[in-house]
């Protein structure tokens, strides 16, 4: 599909405060949404300081078709393992379960979190092709428009997304094109996600987008990735690589975010034990209180 001066959308914008249903509708219509205030001012500051000590270069090498986006990055995944506030105010959070439950529950049931990292984009970051975040889920690429939906991503200033510091481009009504087998526009085309510390950009994972070129000499652009999925979908991150000790410290919501509590999927029961629920047959605690070190 071509984009015109003329017919180039645009991205529109919401506050918190206005709620799931307001926000979906816009969802619904362009794919993609800016939440204003979607975390507080107080809790990207603690998120920051808690993930601080953690960042990391990224290692190249892989040979993955991600590799060519992540060169110039630092980052840190597996959140759940270095937040405290991820794990107790983020998978608990109403506005992300009510548009969650709105966007999955009536194709799926259920849902997860796929993956969560922090991303920092170096001055000189040469940008993303724009892409689909179901890309990853071939059957997704391949019905289209007529796929289920598959992924939700909220994706969070943690530093100032401008134009010039590479903000993620998104480009909205992409989710309803005939056909997502042809080669992405340009990354040009799309709208630079604009936003303070603490909104974030919702999209679903139809909506084409990708980060933006840092033109900057000295910003290091941090954002948030926090793509919660389909439970009929295998997520990104394994489960496995969380102490039991620390899951037993989150809300039974949160743990069924993170792969540690039996879904459903419309009705039929997916990551059980014995055919019965998880927690039950391992007899998994919750809400814990934390062993010192």
């Amino acid at each position: 599909m071509t984009i015109t001066e003329t017919s180039k959308p645009t991205l529109r914008r919401i506050p918190r405060s206005a709620g799931d249903e307001a926000i979906f509708q816009v969802l619904q219509e362009d794919g993609v949404v800016v939440i204003e205030g979607f975390m507080s001012a107080d809790q990207v500051r603690r998120f920051n300081g808690e993930i601080d000590p953690h960042m990391k270069q990224w290692e190249l090498g892989q040979k993955s078709y991600q590799e060519s986006y992540l060169a110039g990055m630092r980052q840190l995944s597996s959140l759940p393992l270095f937040s405290k506030l991820f794990r107790d105010e983020l998978m608990n959070d109403e506005l992300l379960h009510g548009l969650c439950k709105r966007l999955f529950g009536p194709e799926s049931g259920d849902y997860w979190l796929t993956t969560s990292s922090v991303l920092e984009t170096e001055p000189g970051y040469h940008g993303q092709e724009l892409h689909r975040e179901h890309d990853g889920i071939p059957i997704c690429t391949t019905l289209g428009r007529q796929s289920p939906e598959s992924m939700l991503n909220f994706l969070t200033a943690l530093t100032d997304f401008t134009a010039e510091n590479g903000a993620t481009r998104v480009l909205p009504g992409s989710h309803l094109w005939e056909d997502f087998s042809a080669p992405p526009p340009k990354a040009d085309t799309a709208i630079p996600a604009v936003m303070n510390p603490g909104d974030a950009v919702l999209f679903t994972g139809k909506t084409l987008h990708g980060a933006g070129k840092n033109n900057t000499t000295d910003f290091l652009r941090r954002g948030f990735p926090l793509i919660m999925q389909s439970c009929q979908f295998t997520p990104v991150e394994a489960s496995v690589a969380l102490p039991r000790e620390l899951v037993e410290t989150m809300t039974p919501l949160a743990q069924k975010m993170v792969g540690w509590r039996t879904v459903s999927a419309k009705g039929v029961d997916i990551w059980t034990y014995d055919l019965k629920d998880l927690a039950t047959g391992i007899d998994l605690k919750s809400n814990q209180v934390a062993k010192k070190a």
